[in-house]
């Protein structure tokens, strides 16, 4: 593909009307091997019951959980993982809510401490998520690559969230990031990809020299 290009993120093959054929095949994270594709939140319901029934209706093997205190228990003080099964689900921990690579460190390893203690497979990786302010919630990518060399050299498999610059997605790689999550648009935005070109330019680098590189967006 040329970097003119523009792919057709419509179908599972850039440019093509197929579907791509790769989605049989399990996804690799690490040392993680999923059969789907499918990584759902457990934040914005309503209650923790409708939580319940919308992760049991979507037949996802992973869900991510936010970590910081004030999101792993409500109001009424109820933990939200004693209303997930552990035994069914990889737990998939989260530093949502963190804006300094200290703070998100920190985060990441009382998910390690918290999962270990469950016995949940989930403990050995985290979604990074360094915020560079609350307007946007764009990531800040000075913190993220300090926070992903971090984590990396303390045994985490990091899947990182960031911009769709190709740059920045670059360097995460290089930093030891075991997947790069591209962000198509602002969190929260619903506003789909928003530049696929940047998508496709960080699709090229990242699987340049490693085709199986594993890149969400």
């Amino acid at each position: 593909m040329s970097v003119s290009e523009t792919p057709d993120f419509s179908t599972g093959v850039a440019g093509s009307d197929q579907v791509d054929p790769t989605l049989d095949v399990p996804l690799v994270l690490g040392t993680h091997e999923l059969k789907g594709r499918l990584v759902v939140g457990t934040g914005k319901y309503a209650t923790y019951e409708l939580m319940q029934e919308c992760l049991e209706a979507s037949g996802a093997e992973v869900i991510t959980v936010a970590v910081r205190r004030e999101r792993l228990v409500d109001a009424d003080g109820r933990n939200i993982l004693d209303f997930i099964d552990l035994a069914r689900y990889t737990i998939l921990p989260n530093t949502a809510g963190c804006f300094t690579a200290e703070d998100a460190v920190r985060v990441a390893r009382l998910g390690r401490e918290i999962l270990e203690g469950l016995e949940n497979p989930g403990a050995d990786w985290v979604k990074l998520e360094v915020l560079g302010d609350t307007r946007t919630l764009l990531p800040d990518p000075v913190a993220t690559l300090e926070a992903t060399r971090q984590l990396v050299d303390e045994g985490f498999q990091v899947l990182c969230y960031t911009s769709d610059d190709p740059i920045s997605a670059k360097r995460l790689k290089e930093a030891g990031a075991t997947s790069v999550m591209p962000a198509g648009s602002p969190i929260g935005s619903g506003q789909g990809l928003l530049n696929p070109n940047n998508i496709r330019i960080c699709l090229e680098y990242l699987k340049e020299d490693d085709p199986d590189y594993p890149v969400i967006v």
